[in-house]
């Protein structure tokens, strides 16, 4: 085992349970800490702040603008899109971190990172990353971690 920080294994389907039981708040808190755990890992990376700031203030300050300042156009809101473009390329260069990982341990990349622009197969890569994120982490410390709910769903456990 390397003497590097590693991170924590979260199974698919605890996030998913989590993350909806908090209204996705406790989403938020996953993708923050895994950037967190990425960069002391590496030792270079966007931190978890680096990567959720711009997005909620992308997204919340300009609708917050537009329904309490009269003076705001009603076309304002539209700049909350920067926000999702934002979060977009923080999952694009995440994905590529966990296929680096992968790569490096010498094993296949799980990923394919441009499923992420493509509606509905974007879903599908943010499960699989969850999972084969939770995956690594739990082979570096030697562990085992059972997730029935990736485990049960091929395409999001395969990596063939």
């Amino acid at each position: 085992m390397s003497d590097r920080f590693i991170g924590k294994p979260r199974p698919l389907w605890r996030v998913i349970l989590l993350s909806v039981a908090s209204l996705m708040l406790y989403y938020g808190w996953y993708k923050w800490i895994i950037q967190e755990e990425l960069r002391r890992y590496n030792g270079y990376g966007w931190s978890g702040t680096l990567c959720l700031a711009p997005f909620v203030l992308g997204v919340v300050v300009p609708q917050l603008l537009r329904i309490y300042d009269p003076d705001v156009p009603g076309w304002f809101g539209w700049f909350s899109l920067l926000g999702v473009v934002w979060i977009y390329i923080v999952q694009f260069k995440l994905y590529k971190t966990v296929n680096a990982l992968y790569r490096e341990a010498g094993m296949k990349e799980p990923l394919t990172v441009w499923w992420i622009f493509v509606p509905g197969l974007n879903l599908v890569v943010g499960l699989r990353q969850i999972h084969f994120l939770s995956q690594y982490w739990a082979s570096k410390q030697g562990t085992i971690v059972k997730d029935a709910l990736a485990e049960n769903i091929p395409f999001l456990s395969a990596n063939a």
